[in-house]
């Protein structure tokens, strides 16, 4: 194998990390709400939409393309007629409330632990992208290489609760090998949770191995370090490949994200409020099916939502509908006391311009006044998807700092302070030079790093370097003193072994 290996510390990059050490940024830790989400409907309405989804599962019924599921869920009680599964209410909420309100979720790090749960707020970046567009704008087919080099400036990023697995594909390894690399850069360049792959049982078993050579048995048992994202097949199916990883990371006591897909007017109604109930029947028909795998199972209620262009069938990014989505799907999980997920920076755009920051903009607003407990894709997501833009990814991590700032709500600790302030300076004075502004100047107000706000002729005499350009040195420093975290080379040389015996398991040709 060709693993990269630990680099010896320069001392140039030594003195660099020294200068910085009193400027560093802690990780983001658990953050709890302070602002109230929005309610976009009243409770009688939301009561309707629940109960829209209820009568989908039992009078139309879901599909569970598994024998597997289908067996479990005829031992449960369910109606199953051939592959479609009728599901009684009672069943359904019953299952529902087994599923817990708050987790936690780990990396190896002394400061990648937080929580997941109905109050708090965690960003993750992008996954999926087969192409990358690099720090010079290049568009191009993605590499194992990208993939460690996304890794490295995650784990450098301080606006990164946890690692994103497959930020993007290496399009230049057999698929079948894929999930192998994707889970050893991961464990290695970083030491964060992070996403395993659930596209099948053998895959599914293959990540949890890994992460239990990197963290020990005895850990993974007691702690969540990894998530396993379960796609669903809209309108209406859950299909074996997806249920074969559920249950894998079900039974590791490992976290399953539900998500159904959902591309408005194309696999659902062309309706805001028909979509949502149709996306809550398969949500939580996904999330029931997960509590009787193994009750108690860490799930979070998941959900990626688009509308689609009539004109194109393209799906659109920051479109108002989807934000309408967001703040119906907000209100559901909280009625079922569930974390749930939202995708945070999604843009459609072709290149990182007005259109990407615009779209991300509306996401990510929507995501936190709907109280989303946990954004994915909250950086480097363009062209919708199917782009990791590394300079947007540098952007949007100082934008998790600001999101994550504004959700915490206001303090009134220091008020009576603040106003000993105001009578010290009476009408017609400056706060510059008081005491309470220089006690507390660093972290009254959020002083961002790579969005410029200097004199127009400041910004000129610097070089006139737009966003995109900030963001590229920004990244480049990064690389340059990224180290590897810390992991015993015992661990190391078994995660190498294991990849290098799958690979003489797995055949490399797709069946």
């Amino acid at each position: 194998m060709n693993q990269t290996p630990p680099h010896p510390i320069r001392q140039g990059r030594r003195a660099r990390q020294a200068a910085r050490a009193a400027e560093v940024t802690p990780r983001l830790g658990t953050i709890r709400y302070g602002v109230k989400p929005v309610e976009l409907v009243s409770r009688d309405e939301l009561e309707h939409i629940h109960l829209a989804s209820l009568w989908i599962l039992k009078e139309i019924g879901i599909d569970f393309r598994d024998p597997v599921a289908l067996n479990q869920w005829k031992k449960a009680g369910a109606d199953v007629r051939g592959q479609r599964v009728h599901l009684d209410p009672d069943l359904v909420t019953g299952l529902l409330a087994q599923a817990p309100d708050r987790f936690e979720m780990t990396g190896r790090g002394a400061d990648t632990r937080f929580e997941i749960g109905v109050d708090t707020v965690s960003f993750c970046p992008m996954q999926g992208a087969p192409n990358i567009r690099d720090l010079d704008g290049t568009r191009r087919f993605s590499t194992l290489d990208d993939l460690r080099r996304i890794n490295k400036l995650i784990q450098m990023s301080p606006g990164f609760h946890m690692a994103t697995g497959f930020a993007c594909e290496p399009t230049e390894i057999p698929v079948p090998w894929r999930h192998l690399h994707i889970n050893h850069t991961n464990l290695v360049e970083t030491d964060l949770a992070y996403f395993g792959l659930t596209t099948g049982q053998e895959r599914a078993e293959d990540s949890i191995a890994m992460a239990r050579i990197a963290h020990g048995a005895d850990f993974l048992e007691q702690n969540a370090v990894i998530m396993g994202q379960i796609s669903g097949n809209s309108p209406l199916v859950w299909d074996s490949t997806m249920l074969e990883g559920l249950r894998v990371f079900a039974a590791a006591n490992q976290v399953v994200l539900i998500s159904p897909f959902v591309l408005g007017a194309a696999n659902t109604p062309a309706d805001v409020v028909a979509t949502v109930a149709q996306l809550n029947a398969e949500a939580i028909a996904g999330i029931a099916y997960a509590q009787l795998v193994k009750p108690g199972t860490k799930t979070i209620y998941g959900q990626y939502s688009v509308s689609v262009s009539m004109k194109t069938g393209a799906p659109m990014s920051g479109m108002p509908e989807v934000s309408q989505m967001n703040a119906l799907v907000g209100q559901l999980a909280r009625r079922y006391q569930i974390p749930w997920r939202t995708t945070a920076s999604q843009a459609s755009s072709k290149s990182f311009d007005a259109q990407s920051g615009y779209e991300s903009a509306t996401s990510y607003m929507a995501a936190v006044t709907s109280n989303a407990n946990f954004l994915l894709h909250a950086g480097g997501w363009d062209e919708a998807g199917m782009v990791h833009c590394l300079s947007k990814l540098i952007v949007d991590a100082e934008q998790n700092l600001l999101m994550a700032k504004y959700a915490a709500g206001v303090r009134f600790d220091r008020l009576q302070e603040a106003l000993e302030a105001v009578r010290r300076v009476g009408p017609g004075g400056h706060y510059l030079g008081d005491e309470f502004t220089l006690k507390h100047f660093q972290d009254a107000f959020f002083a961002p790093e790579i969005l410029d706000y200097e004199a127009y002729e400041q910004w000129q005499a610097r070089g006139s370097k737009d966003t995109q350009t900030r963001a590229a040195e920004k990244a480049e420093a990064l690389l340059r003193d990224y180290e590897h975290p810390s992991l015993d080379i015992a661990r190391h040389e078994e995660l190498d072994a294991f990849v290098a015996r799958r690979q003489t398991e797995i055949s490399p040709s797709i069946a």
